[in-house]
């Protein structure tokens, strides 16, 4: 069975999980979560760097045929580094921003991202190579939501909300024709972040591209341009590296709020 390596500091990437599943249902996946340093938005690219490379060798020993790093903000500070020894292949994932420039080719893009991401020169890069892409992306760093994103504590939701009115809304002027998510932690939210001007603003994510990514790399045929169903059951492991059992717990209920079972290993 292929073994895949799904890598996040924490429940965020478990969205990637999701999109992958939905093209890859047979194979096992290891899904390593780095919650004793989560949030990643804060730190280092030092820092990050380091801990990614110490789940990038956590899943090597595992035996993994590929690694994914379903966190922009891991993307950034430490895939171009570790491609350069890897043995498997390792897919990152970037803001779905040349997507959301080819599908709407009028007005302003927001980009909500975390700020190691739109400070990073990754995505300076993605920028420069897409045209019109500086005069029309706007980047919005957003501090301290994917920690309450994380927390799922009994009033995370309500968190989420005041911090959406306060400095998100504020950015979503009329011109805005697209949101895209720039940390796998704000799928979580798509639904509010898409409503929250009052009006329904298109909101996109790399998922879905990352997942397709996979494939190519692992030369698996991609039959069609729509995305598959997701499976009723899946193989997974789960690895948190602070506070497992109660992690793993919501892993699974956010898992089975999309009808898939999981597969204890």
């Amino acid at each position: 069975m292929m073994r895949i390596g799904v890598f996040d500091s924490g429940i965020g990437g478990l969205s990637t999980l999701l999109a992958c599943l939905r093209y890859l249902p047979k194979a096992h996946f290891l899904f390593y979560g780095d919650t004793a340093h989560s949030p990643y938005g804060d730190k280092s690219p030092g820092q990050v760097r380091q801990w990614t490379e110490v789940a990038y060798d956590w899943f090597i020993r595992a035996g993994v045929d590929a690694v994914v790093l379903a966190c922009n903000t891991a993307t950034s500070a430490a895939v171009t580094p570790i491609r350069e020894y890897a043995d498997v292949p390792v897919i990152g994932i970037e803001p779905a921003i040349k997507r959301a420039l080819t599908l709407y080719p009028e007005g302003k893009i927001l980009l909500l991202a975390t700020a190691m991401t739109v400070a990073g020169a990754k995505l300076e890069q993605l920028l420069a190579q897409l045209p019109e892409a500086r005069q029309r992306v706007q980047a919005l760093a957003c501090p301290g939501l994917a920690e309450r994103i994380e927390s799922q504590s009994a009033d995370w939701q309500e968190q989420v909300q005041q911090y959406l009115q306060r400095r998100v809304l504020p950015a979503c002027t009329a011109d805005v024709q697209a949101l895209v998510l720039g940390c796998t932690h704000y799928c979580w939210i798509s639904d509010w972040t898409s409503g929250l001007a009052g009006r329904a603003i298109p909101t996109l994510d790399g998922n879905d591209g990352v997942a397709r990514q996979l494939c190519r790399r692992l030369d698996i045929p991609l039959a069609a341009e729509t995305c598959p169903a997701l499976p009723g059951t899946a193989s997974v492991d789960f690895h948190f590296t602070a506070d497992s059992a109660a992690k793993i717990h919501i892993a699974q209920q956010l898992l089975a709020a999309y009808g898939i079972r999981i597969q204890l290993n």
